[in-house]
């Protein structure tokens, strides 16, 4: 399985340290912790599979405020609370969460809310590069070119040149990707502007034709 990315918006330092050291223990990975919404917000390249949120942040941004924006961005997120205010949990709920975990933590709920998060997760890819077959998380796929018989996928980490039409992999793909193009299937996480002619994806320019332009009105 996966191992998959987290992390951590906790303003409390020790909670957040506290639940970095479950979450590494149970064989996934922290990949950012973050004392604020805000920081989070500046800092992050959304390279990562999950989100810990504690509702209650005490900066401008709460943690329903950060789970908004987890949304647009399609990331499965779970709330730490230690508070049971009815009318703040009617509205976290409303944003769907993975789950919640409660303070004090428990390893039991931890490993619970986790195992969840990883059963939601893309299936991952399988792909020839330079040490034979390897595994590619769809998350890291930020477009897919096509040239002839042969794809370009254009990762965070770099380029991996496929022998395959762009149509046999559209099967493989999450619903996060969008075709825009005869020769485009763009991840819909990175995308920034957008106009009726192209967009501009972690600041590659991407062609859209008319023929797909309807896809993006589904956004």
């Amino acid at each position: 399985m996966h191992k998959a990315r987290i992390v951590i918006i906790e303003d409390e330092f020790f909670a957040a340290e506290h639940v970095k050291d479950l979450v590494n223990s149970l064989g996934f990975w922290v990949v950012g912790v973050y004392h604020s919404g805000e920081d989070f917000l500046k800092n992050t390249q959304w390279n990562f599979d999950a989100a810990i949120v504690d509702i209650f942040l005490s900066e401008k941004l709460n943690g329903l405020d950060v789970a908004r924006k987890l949304k647009e961005h399609k990331k499965p997120f779970v709330f730490l609370t230690a508070n049971q205010d009815s009318i703040t949990l009617r509205e976290a709920a409303h944003l769907q969460p993975v789950s919640y975990i409660s303070k004090p933590f428990k390893t039991n709920d931890v490993a619970a809310a986790l195992e969840i998060i990883a059963h939601k997760l893309p299936k991952m890819l399988e792909v020839r590069g330079a040490n034979g077959v390897e595994q590619l998380n769809p998350n890291d796929i930020i477009f897919i070119k096509s040239d002839g018989v042969y794809i370009e996928l254009h990762t965070v980490n770099g380029m991996v040149v496929q022998r395959k039409l762009l149509k046999d992999i559209m099967d493989q793909l999450p619903d996060f990707f969008i075709r825009v193009h005869r020769s485009y299937l763009v991840n819909v996480n990175y995308i920034g502007q957008r106009s009726s002619s192209h967009l501009i994806v972690k600041g590659k320019e991407i062609p859209v034709s008319r023929g797909f332009r309807e896809n993006l009105l589904l956004l």
